[in-house]
């Protein structure tokens, strides 16, 4: 059985010889530790392809990700300015000052102004160069913020969530509806090059920081329209939200989404909540597990968790988010085997 074939047994609740390890993104980990920045990771001569392609396969994981640099381009054909030449790239200005400067942009135009852009170029070639050197044997996700994330992102996630609470509802609208818009755009071109499994992170919808109520006026829509716009040519999608998510299992379920990334939360109850209609994908602390503990620790932690949702099925092994450059090999080598030997 190999690789994707795991994942897409995983997806429909089929038997699997085994549960599934993968990482969520981990491009910056991987950079780090060859001492690169992301630009310097996109600008070798195949925008990183194979140094991605053989750290993924020796951590373990079986989903690999490519092309997580996109959204950068887009906050600086707006005006921003972004810094490429970091670990983690920064927003050092963001494009709006107001939520009510969107209806001064045209989305089409940004779009088209994005893809000209050189950092967007380079991801596409890393999302087809990996394509080539894996085949048909792993899946290769990509994405980097949906669209409730990337409209926080543009404004600053601070001031994006006073908007919420006493902005106008029309203008957050209006912003989230621009950024679901270059989401599908990005998305289209990273499916033309090989993409085959959507992971959109909305790590600002997490609920440490809105209500359920928010998410499911500003958020799950956007996502859910993103989703459906792809579906015939990427079924699979994963999102990503951190912190507490225990009341948006069932939620997430009933939308039909394919894996729901998850965090703090109790996975057999959340299994139980999904009730055989979406995978879940998590869920061990990369700050207070996978960064502190030993590997011996690790492996245990993992084992146990793959014994406690096998009755389940739907479940991939993974860390509860990205990974922190601070995580040793190690403990991510004894997660993936844990996973084998579960």
């Amino acid at each position: 059985m190999t690789n994707k074939e795991r994942i897409l047994k995983t997806l429909r609740f089929e038997q699997t010889d085994r549960p599934p390890f993968a990482v969520l993104n981990g491009q910056m980990w991987i950079a780090a530790r060859h001492g690169l920045t992301m630009a310097g990771l996109l600008d070798l001569p195949d925008a990183g392809a194979q140094l991605l392609v053989d750290a993924y396969r020796e951590i373990g994981t079986e989903i690999m990700t490519s092309g997580c640099a996109a959204a950068w381009p887009m906050m600086e054909v707006m005006g921003g300015k972004v810094e490429m030449n970091a670990i983690a790239a920064e927003i050092l200005e963001r494009p709006l000052a107001s939520l009510d400067e969107i209806g001064d942009y045209d989305v089409n135009q940004v779009i088209a102004d994005m893809r000209k852009e050189h950092y967007y170029q380079r991801t596409l070639v890393q999302m087809r160069e990996m394509r080539r050197i894996v085949g048909d044997e792993t899946m290769i996700g990509g994405g980097f913020f949906g669209p409730f994330t990337m409209a926080a992102q543009m404004l600053g996630v601070e001031d994006f969530m006073v908007e919420l609470m006493v902005g106008e509802e029309e203008d957050v609208m209006k912003t989230i509806d621009f950024a679901a818009e270059i989401v599908i755009a990005y998305l289209e071109d990273l499916i033309d090059c090989g993409l085959d499994l959507i992971t959109v992170p909305e790590p600002a919808a997490s609920g440490d920081l809105i209500r359920p109520s928010d998410f499911m006026k500003f958020v799950l829509p956007a996502d859910v329209k993103v989703r459906d716009r792809l579906a015939e040519r990427c079924p699979a999608y994963l999102i990503h939200i951190c912190g507490k998510t225990d009341q948006l299992v069932k939620t997430i379920a009933e939308t039909g989404m394919s894996i729901f990334s998850v965090d703090s939360i109790n996975m057999v109850k959340a299994q139980m909540d999904s009730a055989g209609r979406c995978a879940l994908f998590g869920n061990l602390s990369p700050a207070h597990i996978l960064s502190q503990k030993s590997a011996d620790e690790v492996y245990a932690l993992s084992r146990s968790l793959c014994e406690s949702m096998k009755p389940y099925g739907g479940f991939i092994l993974a860390p509860g988010c990205d990974l922190a450059p601070t995580i040793p090999l190690e403990n991510l080598q004894a997660m993936a085997r844990a996973a084998q030997e579960a």
